[in-house]
């Protein structure tokens, strides 16, 4: 039991150790240079919180445990998921022999390969395979244990080289899978231990026992009112705290505060209405390890007896003034946001001034199933029926990661609709406004879901963007592309195509070209409705407003700032405008645009 933990640690900090190299080379399914982040996320989270058990099973639930509940991203997720299977087909005995170990691999594989909606060949799932099927052979031939295992390395190695070929994208940038080097990294440091050329020894000493960090719940009495909405927590690094200056800092965001020390960590608890400033100024005294924020409001409404309504259900990406999502009691989940491999939540422990000054080390991470679940869960207990509304699918998993989630909680489809509304940001959350009133206005969750699917062809979004650097970073551009429009200051206009995908329109070169042609392109249009949203650009979006109101005779519904997601791709300074098209035959344009 003991052998066979050390073996698969090392082999976690293997993979984590190559965090950068995954990332420079992850082209697939997206060029967004993330994979090795997602992964060494997941894998610290292996090695921080598994231990080593007195059976094979208990230490492999460990590890299983550990993966799920950190895995980040697509390969985080099929990680977590090899290591169910290694858990669910283990025994309850102190050692394990090599022909258990071969069916362990070969439920680890068949889980990953299940857990995919659509499986890609020539990724980490074929290197599973082959991993597994030459252990298999290997067996059976009456190889010795020395020859099994560097069999199966050289075996995965092979199969590793071959993922050049496997697809064209991989093939144009001339570099193997990402996910797939993930896994030869994690079975090298694997078979590293298990012949004896390696010994793990942990590289951190053991955490210093801190209160739990899990999942709060604060129930309130019915009426009692919550004078700060949530409850955040921050846990920091910090060799030489000033803990009165920390102290003095946080005060006028809240009630409820306490900050407690052991060694050189230190944990701040407080009440606030504004959780992502309770993390930039906790920040500014150390080193930024995890951190969270509960909404009690929103906890305590859940922990209520059930009604008979039906909760709407959106993303973070969804840009929505916060005054309205509270008094219209929407349910946002967050996306995660990856700063220097910490995890922070998209609207309450992060905001765009704090991303601004970390953007060239951030990046986004999709959400894993688990999340979702955990997040609906409570939702699916006090409503009656769910509406979900999510991102463009074409731009994030965040719509199959929902899907997957509602398929294990409302398998039959009775209770819940889920909507791709194949826009982003303010456009998105003109959909989710329109479902909210449809529900007030007493649609049932299947005529307000057809609704919105109907309208949202005419949901629109056009995009000023300033700095074109964060999109070239992302990898929305190529590199030697990126470059050069970044030497030219390129400031394109952005919009979202009829499938969802992001699409450069407009060609500028100065922000005021840019402007021009945005207004341009909104003069002929028939608009309904319309929102401003600004990546930390208050001013600029004050311009655009001024404007519109002279095209359009309207104000805006509303104008808000963008989520930190949005803005890890638009960059700052970015400006959006948002609407809805008057339906056929019902308007004509909005007239001559400013110049």
């Amino acid at each position: 039991s003991e052998n066979l933990y050390h073996a698969l640690l090392h082999g976690a900090a293997k993979t984590r150790e190559k965090r950068e190299e995954l990332n420079r080379i992850n082209v697939f399914p997206v060029v967004d240079n993330d994979t090795g982040s997602n992964l060494a996320h997941t894998m610290q989270s292996v090695l921080t919180h598994s231990k080593v058990r007195e059976n094979v099973r208990e230490t492999l639930r460990e590890i299983a445990r550990s993966a799920l509940l950190g895995a980040r991203g697509n390969s985080g997720a099929i990680f977590s998921q090899y290591f169910q299977g290694l858990y669910h087909r283990s025994h309850e005995k102190g050692e394990v022999t090599l022909s258990e170990l071969a069916t362990y691999f070969r439920e680890a594989y068949e889980k990953a390969y299940r857990a995919l909606e659509t499986p890609v060949e020539g990724t980490v799932i074929t290197l599973m395979r082959a991993w597994y099927l030459s252990w298999q052979e290997g067996l059976e031939a009456r190889r010795t244990p020395q020859d099994v295992l560097e069999s199966a390395l050289a075996r995965i190695r092979g199969a590793l080289e071959e993922t050049r070929n496997s697809m064209k994208v991989l093939k144009a940038a001339g570099v193997v899978d990402a996910g797939a080097l993930g896994y030869y990294h994690f079975m090298e440091g694997f078979v590293q231990v298990l012949l004896g050329r390696h010994a793990f020894v942990p590289q951190e000493a053991e955490p210093v026992p801190l209160p739990a960090f899990g999942e709060d719940v604060h129930v309130f009495v019915e009426g009692e009112p919550i004078p700060f909405r949530y409850c955040a927590e921050v846990l920091l690094e910090a060799p030489s705290l000033d803990e009165d200056a920390l102290r003095e800092s946080l005060k006028p965001l809240g009630d409820c505060l306490l900050v407690s020390t052991a060694d050189n960590l230190a944990r701040v608890h407080l009440h606030t209405d504004a959780p992502w400033e309770v993390v930039r100024r906790a920040a500014a005294h150390g080193l930024v390890l995890e951190q969270k924020a509960d909404d009690m409001v929103q906890q305590n409404r859940l922990a209520g007896p059930p009604t008979d309504t039906v909760a709407v259900v959106t993303d973070s990406i969804a840009d929505l003034p916060p005054a309205y999502i509270h008094q219209q009691a929407i349910y946002q989940i967050p996306i995660n946001v990856l700063v220097d491999g910490v995890n922070y939540l998209d609207k309450l422990t992060i905001d765009g001034a704090y991303l601004a000054q970390r953007l060239g080390k951030a990046s986004s991470s999709q959400l894993n199933t688990e999340q979702v679940k955990a997040f609906l869960q409570p939702i699916l207990r006090h409503h009656r029926e769910v509406l979900v509304l999510t991102v463009s699918s074409h731009m994030s998993g965040t719509h199959a990661r929902f899907k997957e989630a509602l398929a294990e909680l409302d398998p039959d489809g009775t209770r819940t609709a889920l909507v791709d509304t194949r826009t982003n940001s303010g456009a998105q959350g003109l959909l989710v406004r329109e479902a909210v009133a449809r529900l007030q206005a007493g649609q049932g969750l299947r005529q307000a879901a057809d609704a919105v699917e109907a309208m949202k062809g005419r949901a629109k979004i056009l995009v000023s963007v300033l700095d074109i650097e964060p999109m070239a970073r992302s990898g929305r551009v190529s590199e030697r592309i990126g470059d050069l429009l970044i030497r030219l200051r390129f400031k394109p206009m952005v919009t979202i195509d009829r499938e969802g995908k992001g699409t450069i329109r407009g060609v500028a070169f100065s922000a005021e070209r840019n402007r021009k042609i945005l207004l341009k392109a909104l003069r002929r249009k028939a608009i309904d409705e319309y929102v401003l949203v600004h990546a930390g650009d208050p001013d600029r979006a004050e311009s655009f407003r001024q404007d519109l109101v002279r095209m359009t005779g309207k104000q805006p519904l509303y104008v808000t700032e963008i989520s930190a997601v949005v803005t890890l791709f638009a960059g700052r300074g970015s400006v959006a405008v948002a609407f809805l098209e008057k339906e056929p035959g019902t308007g004509t344009g909005t007239g001559k645009a400013a110049s």
